[in-house]
């Protein structure tokens, strides 16, 4: 597999139903502790976290039928502002669904790269779903 993908990609780990929330068009606001000056395409990678599942039923997901420890899906940070001391909400647009989720372990940072070979790799497969999707 030839490596292609945008060198100013990242991704955001979340716990799966903030997640899949997001993906799903169901949440348009990431809060975080600090401020981004991040715009444009981010990875949406669930993590293996069950420490939120009882939000699942807030957003009508069945746990279920959900992927955790994987990417899931993309969306476009298109702003940032302060919501409060010491909060700030990240802006989203334009989310969406992987056809097949990427398995791949998360960061504790808020956006990480690819680090690794293998993360390379998954980078190369979720940039290939956000292409399909844009040429929709």
């Amino acid at each position: 597999m030839e490596i292609n993908y945008p060198a100013k990609l990242k991704a955001i780990s979340l716990h799966p139903p903030y997640a899949y929330a997001i993906i799903r068009r169901l949440k348009h606001e990431e809060y975080r502790s600090k401020p981004t000056k991040r715009k444009g395409w981010i990875l949406i990678h669930a993590s293996k976290s069950t420490a939120s599942d009882d939000c699942f039923q807030q957003y009508g997901i069945n746990p279920a039928n959900i992927k955790r420890g994987a990417i899931i899906g993309a969306c476009k940070i298109i702003s940032c502002r302060q919501a409060g001391f010491d909060n700030y909400a990240y802006q989203l647009s334009e989310a969406f669904e992987f056809r097949i989720p990427i398995d791949c372990a998360g960061s504790q940072s808020i956006f990480w790269g690819a680090t690794n070979e293998d993360r390379k790799v998954v980078f190369t497969l979720a940039s290939e779903q956000i292409r399909s999707y844009l040429l929709k």
